[in-house]
């Protein structure tokens, strides 16, 4: 650990996965949600009242508040079980769509696609058909230029002028899930029970719909900013190792069903979840490798971690993912590398894929673990599988390049590519004639 003195203020830097468990273990002391309420007004624009709700009783002291029943409904609703598997099914539906109106030979701008793909499907799997992205898809460009801006907006000086478009894209979303929820009928929506539990808290709460959309704006980027590049991300790097490929289709087709005929398959999607590990284990070294955000908290009181170093009240702790993940104390001398297997036991590759705690922090940890990680795990599992068994993607030009990352918001850990990767696609070599169906169990 060490200590960067700004200002009049200190910032405490913890790396090492010692720390961080004792960090974890300190969640009293060193707090998430403080940053909700600093950050939070930054992010969405909502107004100063609804602030008042947000910051009251943050950290529990006085029983429950707005953040922590918020929190703790949606980890209820996103939790394993019918409720999450009901989102992920209505996402392959409508994702499945896309797929079916893939023209084969044309040249694709993959992460284009994904982000607009990902968006329609996911919001539409949450919100319902009456959602502001299905009413107005124009919304898909309005969400990225509003992350695009969204670090001068967290600045929160003169937004309209130093960050135009981001402010008005994040206006004009958030007129637009005003509108939703002031219509919102939880028997007619046909949204998620997350969204169900996110609107109960708001009405118990007393926000207006104006503020239910602003806080709305932040909600999408828990949805969309991480799961998008997370996604692209996923693909190239199947794509681009040709052993990996195969190896990946070989337990995919596992567990697909061959119903009547060899030309029709299904996907079992709860069984790519469970018993495909080196898909999982992709999955997992693609968040080693691609998440490289920082877990911040806040010291509310004077506390002791490790019964080595001093934390004063009043300063910030953050643990940097890049440093983390990037370790070779932690991951070994190929950390540098892509490999997946290092999520596996070697001696058993049956087993459920390993993963490195504390060292590994993609989805944060401790109290602030986030409540979206099964979601966006299915999600993206079950999109990459569709993908490999049904298609070939090759490079419009040359070889495979992993592009690299472009920050675009603290806010985020998951970057997006600074560049597009150009693809062509074709039906699977050998597939081409077979129907594709999923089912979840």
């Amino acid at each position: 650990m060490y200590t960067l003195r700004v200002l009049n203020s200190k910032i405490y830097v913890v790396t090492s996965p010692e720390l961080i468990s004792a960090v974890n273990r300190n969640s009293k002391a060193l707090a998430f949600n403080p940053f909700v309420a600093q950050m939070g007004k930054r992010i969405t624009g909502h107004d100063e009242a609804t602030s008042k709700i947000v910051q009251h009783n943050l950290n529990g002291e006085e029983g429950s508040g707005y953040v922590i029943d918020v929190h703790d409904r949606i980890v209820a609703a996103l939790s394993p079980g019918k409720d999450l598997e009901a989102m992920t099914e209505t996402f392959l539906e409508e994702a499945w769509a896309y797929l079916d109106r893939l023209e084969t030979g044309n040249v694709l701008d993959l992460f284009a696609w994904t982000r607009e793909m990902v968006t329609m499907c996911s919001t539409r799997a949450i919100y319902g058909p009456a959602n502001p992205f299905n009413t107005n898809p124009e919304f898909v460009r309005s969400f990225w230029a509003f992350n695009n801006d969204l670090n001068m907006l967290i600045v929160d000086i003169l937004p309209w002028l130093l960050a135009p478009v981001g402010n008005q894209a994040r206006s004009d979303i958030a007129a637009a899930f005003a509108d939703y929820f002031r219509h919102y009928d939880p028997e007619r929506a046909q949204s998620s029970s997350m969204i169900e539990a996110r609107h109960r808290s708001n009405t118990q709460y007393g926000l207006t719909p104006w503020n239910q959309g602003c806080l709305e704006v932040g909600t999408l980027l828990g949805i969309l900013a991480n799961t998008i590049p997370s996604s692209f991300y996923t693909l190239v790097r199947l794509y681009a190792d040709p052993v990996l490929l195969e190896d990946v289709r070989a337990e995919l087709e596992a567990v697909t069903i061959r119903v009547t005929s060899e030309q029709t398959r299904v996907i079992d999607i709860m069984a790519v979840r469970e018993s495909c590990h080196l898909l999982n284990a992709t999955w997992q070294e693609v968040l080693r490798v691609h998440a490289l955000g920082v877990g911040s908290r806040y010291v509310r009181q004077d506390v002791l971690i490790n019964n080595q170093y001093r934390l004063e009240k009043g300063r910030v702790v953050q643990m940097p993912m890049a440093v983390l993940h990037s370790n070779p104390a932690v991951w070994g001398p190929d950390v540098h590398e892509f490999r997946p297997r290092r999520f596996m036991k070697e001696s058993d590759t049956a087993k459920s894929p390993k993963v490195n705690l504390p060292g590994y922090r993609p989805f944060g940890g401790g109290a602030s673990l986030c409540p979206g990680r099964h979601f966006v795990t299915l999600e993206v599992l079950a999109l990459a599988a569709c993908m490999v068994l049904r298609f070939d993607l090759t490079p419009a030009e040359g070889n495979w390049q992993i592009p690299a990352q472009k920050q675009e918001s603290m806010a985020t850990n998951v970057f997006p590519p600074g560049a597009d990767v150009k693809v062509k696609i074709t039906k699977r070599q050998g597939y081409e004639n077979v129907r594709w169906s999923f089912k979840m169990r």
